[in-house]
């Protein structure tokens, strides 16, 4: 084989290399924004149980209502954050703009349990915040009514998460809800050892 065939050769292997390329970078931006809007999804759903499937379920369980939503504190109120056996993991306060959940300390929930750091902190929060942010930069809302938040710990163990202004109802249920179901999975590695 001549020199210039090898090169035409290799320029064509790279074309072909170049092109998947650009097909994977397409597939990778598609599958962030399918996770994000399932992210949205699952947020908005509140993290509800799934139900049984409609052939499996019996006939008298499909009539039953569905519970309703626990409702959200008010400002100055505190509600309690259970585990599905009703089991009380903390407590989350309403102080004015402001959300503080403070964890029951017997159960010593640390800050590297999934899935706190990969869904309560970096989904819900760190995108609340990220939006607020970006909200703010075009003039939607003033700097410092944008959410932040701050977990503190002590050695990896989890002591208060504060959420500074966190916006309206809607936003407090989200927060509610996505603190409810991330402490409820934890709760259940902590038993399971």
């Amino acid at each position: 084989m001549s020199t210039e065939l090898d090169t035409k050769k290799l320029l064509e292997y790279r074309e072909t290399m170049e092109a998947r390329l650009a097909e994977l970078e397409q597939e990778i931006i598609d599958l962030r924004r399918a996770v994000a809007t399932i992210d949205r999804l699952i947020i908005s759903e509140g993290f509800r149980t799934p139900t049984a499937q409609p052939d499996k379920e019996p006939p008298a369980a499909r009539q039953e209502p569905r519970p309703q939503e626990e409702p959200v504190p008010g400002d100055g109120e505190t509600t309690s954050i259970t585990s599905k056996d009703g089991t009380v993991l903390g407590k989350l306060r309403v102080e004015g703009r402001d959300l503080v959940f403070k964890p029951q300390p017997e159960y010593g929930f640390t800050v590297d349990t999934p899935p706190f750091q990969s869904f309560l902190i970096d989904r819900v929060l760190a995108n609340m915040s990220a939006t607020d942010q970006e909200r703010a930069a075009n003039g939607e809302i003033a700097e410092d009514e944008a959410l932040s938040f701050e977990a503190k710990e002590d050695g990896g163990r989890l002591l208060e998460i504060t959420v500074r202004n966190y916006g309206g109802e809607r936003r407090l249920r989200e927060i509610n809800s996505s603190l409810r179901w991330s402490l409820d999975k934890m709760y259940d590695k902590l038993r399971q050892g």
